[in-house]
């Protein structure tokens, strides 16, 4: 009685994890294709200049930016010595 009991649970343990597989499965498969149809949605949005020109979305702004002062040291002139 005891044995039938527990090769009862078993299989059905066994049934539900199959089960459960299989629908993670299938989630993550339309999730995976929503993802690379927003990928392929924003790249053919996106369109490179036809003049070779690059177009910059973002410029950050911050103590080192080229605008301003910079906080290098010294210039120092070098010339180059060929062996």
């Amino acid at each position: 009685m005891i044995l039938k009991l527990i090769i009862f649970f078993i299989a059905i343990g066994w049934v539900l994890s199959s089960l459960v597989k299989f629908f993670l499965r299938s989630k993550l498969k339309q999730f995976v294709d929503q993802v690379n149809e927003t990928q392929r949605a924003e790249a053919s949005r996106r369109t490179r200049p036809k003049d070779g020109n690059v177009n910059v979305d973002y410029v950050p702004k911050g103590r080192n930016s080229s605008g301003g002062k910079g906080q290098g040291g010294e210039y120092i002139d070098y010339e180059e010595v060929k062996d």
